[in-house]
């Protein structure tokens, strides 16, 4: 029953990722026509401010989910309840410090962005960020019983409900917009759809037998508890910093058509994570058995066999974009935000190599080095932070792009690559030698695809199928002659599929 879950859960994971890119390309222009870019700016802005307010759960999820597997495994059904109390006690004074910060945020939000913002602007943003708040603050209790059904494994339910909300949702905003609602109506459609998901995991956690018991608590446990979720919640501070913080400062200084436009060009970079991850995330489980097993001298070839998986379709999605990139934005959303296409390059290139590079995480990790790169990235993300409000002022919206990309390419690439050679011991040296041989026949496919923009130079939908279409072809015909090794041939789904069929 659990093989069957985790498949099944497994499948509805990559139907998640495959759903939520569709419908950040198909919903994100419909947005714009019917609500326009000020309100687009707004949402966004407002969901970034949110991301502050909810890293106040400091990480205490994984942590639930770690001792409540723990103490059922051994049997301690009733310091299990125990634990469910002290945790929902623990959440419920997170959710009071929320509501504090939210309330001054609010009062102060004239104050911050009064400067850029029309009256009306001001106040849809406050009605926004009330809607998004209630979300926020209900999240923190309630995060209990969805770590409660978590821990028995339900992946079928948990990720079924996310993948149905994740399609809902957007329907039902597109009729309201398409039928002459605004933001607001909008807002409170996806404030009504969490609430849903949470009256559900409450019904289906009690269901599943969760009680909850606020007495007996191991006080004992707490300082081990927040010790082990600080650098998760170190890393979510990190990413915040990296990914929330720009629209706040662009908010401030440019305004809310300046967010829009930057939300845009953020959004590739969203979709370009989320397919570096569904490869990784294959892997991961072999390489946590070789790490326990011991299996250290096998751990260097993981990470420049995964390393050069990841690197064949990001070196698709990069060099494309490169060249394609401009046209389709043109065409998905006007040529009035082509300026996100430069903020996408400045954030993407940079961003390839810690993504080809993330199984090294789960490799410090498992030495216990992770330290070390939560310190680093800290430092860039304030380096981060300083460099977006001096460039914001100077270039615009693209400001908060470079500094973005500067910050990955002194932290995650230079300095987490000296790291990694000279502290974790991994074979860098040979890991660049194969990324910078795939990069040729790369290197040759851009040349063409920049043949094709030379003589298909018209921006309509046709040169574009065609153009992405030949270069998809020649891309995919040249990595498989020149760069490719038996073992990544061997993991092609289609060739895999016509070997079983054959056998």
């Amino acid at each position: 029953m659990v093989k069957n879950e985790l498949k099944i859960g497994t499948v509805l994971s990559m139907l998640t990722i495959i759903m939520s890119s569709l419908i950040q390309i198909i919903y994100t222009p419909l947005y714009m026509r019917y609500l326009g870019p000020a309100d687009y700016g707004i949402n966004s802005l407002v969901q970034s401010i949110m991301g502050y307010i909810s890293i106040l759960n400091l990480g205490l999820g994984n942590t639930m989910l770690r001792y409540t597997v723990r103490y059922r495994t051994e049997g301690k059904l009733e310091e299990e309840k125990s634990l469910n109390g002290m945790f929902l006690l623990i959440f419920s004074i997170l959710m009071t410090l929320a509501i504090v910060i939210g309330s001054y945020i609010y009062i102060n939000i004239e104050t911050f962005f009064g400067e850029r913002f029309t009256t009306i602007e001001l106040q849809k943003t406050k009605m926004v960020f009330i809607i998004l708040s209630l979300n926020v603050i209900l999240s923190f209790p309630l995060t209990i019983f969805s770590t409660n059904i978590a821990s028995k494994e339900k992946f079928i339910y948990q990720r079924g409900l996310k993948l149905l909300t994740m399609i809902l949702n957007p329907i039902v905003g597109a009729l309201l917009m398409i039928n002459g609602f605004g933001l607001i109506s909008v807002t409170l459609s996806t404030l009504f759809f969490a609430i849903t998901s949470y009256f559900f995991d409450i019904a289906y956690a009690i269901k599943l037998g969760m009680r909850i018991r606020f007495s007996r608590f191991d006080t004992h446990i707490l300082k081990e508890i927040f010790t082990y979720s600080f650098f998760i919640f170190l890393n979510v501070l990190i990413d915040q910093i990296y990914w929330g913080t720009d629209r706040v400062i662009i908010g401030k200084y440019i305004g809310v058509t300046g967010v829009a436009v930057y939300s845009v060009g953020a959004i590739f970079n969203t979709l370009y994570t989320g397919f570096a991850s569904a490869i990784a995330g294959v892997l991961f489980p072999r390489i946590n058995r070789l790490i326990v097993e011991g299996r250290h001298t096998e751990i260097d070839e993981l990470f420049l066999k995964v390393g050069r998986l990841q690197y064949i379709l990001l070196g698709l999605i990069s060099s494309g974009f490169v060249l394609f990139g401009k046209d389709f934005i043109t065409l998905w959303v006007g040529k009035e935000y082509v300026e996100a296409y430069r903020i996408a390059l400045w954030i993407m290139i940079p961003l390839t190599v810690p993504l080809i590079q993330s199984i090294g995480v789960s490799i410090m990790q498992a030495k216990n080095m992770h330290q070390f790169r939560s310190v680093v990235y800290l430092i860039i993300a304030f380096l981060n932070l300083g460099m977006s409000i001096f460039l914001v002022k100077k270039y615009g919206a693209i400001g908060c792009a470079i500094a973005t990309g500067i910050s990955f390419i002194l932290g995650q690439i230079i300095i987490m690559n000296i790291y990694y050679k000279v502290v974790v011991g991994l074979d860098i040296i040979r890991f660049w030698k194969n990324i910078f041989k795939m990069s040729i026949p790369i290197g040759i496919t851009m040349l063409f695809g920049i043949v094709l923009n030379t003589y298909l130079n018209n921006v309509d939908y046709l040169n574009f199928i065609i153009k992405t279409g030949i270069y998809t072809i020649l891309y995919s015909i040249l990595i498989w002659i020149m760069a490719l090794n038996d073992y990544e041939k061997s993991q092609i789904p289609i060739l895999k599929l016509l070997d079983k069929i054959k056998k």
